[in-house]
This record gives structure tokens, C-alpha cells and sequence, in this order.
């Protein structure tokens, strides 16, 4: 299970649309309304254009510039988008919404510490930032710093608490630095938070066959089949774990039942555990 893993863009991606969407009104001239209002709507063209506008009429308007930088962010054009930031930067060192779209920026080029710096500087700016947490810890945990990426999603729930992908993250950081049992109470306050999240079982049980709790592994891989019945490798760990329990004809049903649909690993358990006569249940599995 990879734990480096980048918060999912449709996340960011709203969160970029809300900040500019939220104009500030000492700014808001009728172009850079349109501007925002483009933007929501998902007309990037038009609203770069806006925004254009409403820099010709006021250059030195940092928010403009740090909310056609987010329209850039959402086309994916990172460079320029860090040149339309490192001007609004320039004219308000203060906004913290710009530290945070170039530290986003930064952070898809690859330039790692430079985005760790301008999401710390984001979150100093403005304290209850939690996205700027959340984005920073995937950073760190993107350069292996799992403990420090766990300290970032602290501070992230403690300011917001139902941000059901901070536990998400911090459950897999914390099965990466070897914390299972942590990892566990972060999946269960995810599955209260969010019942339907298919992965929370998922991943929940994989946590759970690892510390040997099989049947309640069994449990979780249970309930990530009743929410997508085609979940391959949920039947592997599943036909795994009954098989590791004693329920071969269970788990050899279930292990056939993945390499059906598609996970190619399962063959390696069909035979191990499902051969004529061959009974092993206490040999580790993965």
C-alpha cells in the first residue's frame, strides 16, 4: 500500500475555486467578479480574460493576480501560474491564499522544499489555514517524512475534525512509521465520518491482518465487497484470511473469485492454499 500518496485534485482543485470565489470586496471591480464568476463556472478562458482586465485597470490588485493564478492552477499550467503568484507576492507578501496556490504549484513541478516553504509560510500567515496543512503533509510524506506529515494532519483536524481524507492520510502515515494501531482509530473515525468510503475497509483490514486480527479483517473486507462486489483483490485478502483461519472452501472460492476478476496475484495463494491435499493455514501471509 503506498502511504506517499498526493491528496486527490478534485479536493485541491475545490478548494482553489472557493478561495477566489470569495472575492474581496475592497478589490472586486466588475471584471474581476467575472473573473471569479468564470471561474466557477469553469470558463477558464474567459476569466484569465477578466482577470486581465481588472489588472489593467489596477496593477497593483495582488488578489487578482493570485486568483488568475488559480484559474492557471486549474488548467494545469503550473509555470504560469507561479509567474502570476510570485507578482501578487510581490505587490502583498501577506496573502496567504498566494503562498498556498505557489506551495500547490511547486509541489506538482517537483520542487519540493520550495513547496513546503510556501505552505508554511501560508499556514503563518493565517493560522486556521487547514488546507495548508493538509497540502504540506502530503508534501512531507511525498519526501518520506512520515512523522512530520502525521504532525501536519494533527494540526489539520484539530482545526477542522470532520475532514474525513485528513484521517485517510494520517491512518496510511502512521502505517508507514509502523503505528498499525493508530492507523486503525484513524480508519474508524473515517468510517464514522464516512460510511460509504469503500477504502476505509479496505484499507482498514489490511491493518487489521497485519496485527493478526483475521476476523475482523474478514469483517472489513466484508462490507468493501458489499459496496463494490467486484472488488478483486478484497476477495484475495479475504480468501487469504479464511483460509489463514481454517475456512479453506471459503477462502479458495473467494481467491478464485479475484483472479476472475482480474488480480493476477491471486494465483500465487491459489497455490499455496488451494491445491489437492495441501493444507498449510499457519505459514504468514502477506
Amino acid at each position: 500500500m503506498n502511504t506517499n500518496l498526493k491528496y486527490p485534485i478534485i479536493l485541491i482543485s475545490f478548494a482553489l475555486i472557493i478561495g477566489c470565489g470569495k472575492e474581496d470586496p475592497k478589490q472586486a471591480d466588475e471584471h474581476f467578479i467575472k473573473g471569479s464568476q468564470y471561474t466557477v463556472s469553469g470558463d477558464f478562458e474567459k476569466a484569465i480574460s477578466e482577470f486581465d482586465k481588472s489588472i489593467n485597470d489596477n496593477p497593483n490588485n495582488a488578489f487578482a493576480y493570485c486568483c488568475e493564478a488559480n484559474v492557471y492552477l486549474l488548467k494545469c499550467d503550473f509555470d504560469k501560474a507561479i509567474e502570476c503568484l510570485n507578482k501578487s507576492i510581490e505587490i502583498n507578501p501577506n496573502l496567504a491564499l498566494s503562498h498556498y496556490y505557489r506551495g500547490y504549484a511547486n509541489q506538482f513541478l517537483g520542487k519540493n522544499n520550495d513547496a513546503i516553504s510556501d505552505f508554511q509560510k501560508s499556514i503563518e500567515l493565517q493560522p486556521d489555514f487547514y488546507y495548508a496543512n493538509l497540502l504540506k503533509a502530503s508534501q512531507e510524506a511525498e519526501m518520506g517524512k512520515h512523522q512530520k506529515a502525521i504532525e501536519d494532519l494533527d494540526k489539520a483536524i484539530a482545526l477542522k475534525p470532520i475532514i474525513y481524507l485528513a484521517y485517510v492520510y494520517r491512518g496510511m502515515y502512521k502505517y508507514g512509521v509502523g503505528d498499525i494501531n493508530g492507523a486503525i482509530t484513524d480508519y474508524d473515525k473515517l468510517i464514522e465520518l464516512r460510511p460509504d468510503y469503500i477504502s476505509g475497509y479496505y484499507n482498514r483490514g489490511i491493518f487489521n491482518g497485519k496485527l493478526h486480527n483475521y476476523q475482523l479483517a474478514i469483517n472489513d473486507f466484508n462490507k468493501a465487497i458489499e459496496l463494490k462486489s467486484d472488488y478483486a483483490t478484497a476477495f484475495t485478502y479475504r480468501g487469504i484470511y479464511e483460509c489463514t483461519i481454517g475456512q479453506k472452501e471459503k477462502g479458495c472460492e473467494d481467491l478464485n473469485k479475484a483472479k476472475e476478476l482480474g488480480d493476477i496475484g491471486a494465483d500465487i495463494y491459489i497455490g499455496k492454499y488451494c491445491q489437492p491435499n495441501k493444507i498449510n493455514f499457519s505459514d504468514t501471509v502477506r
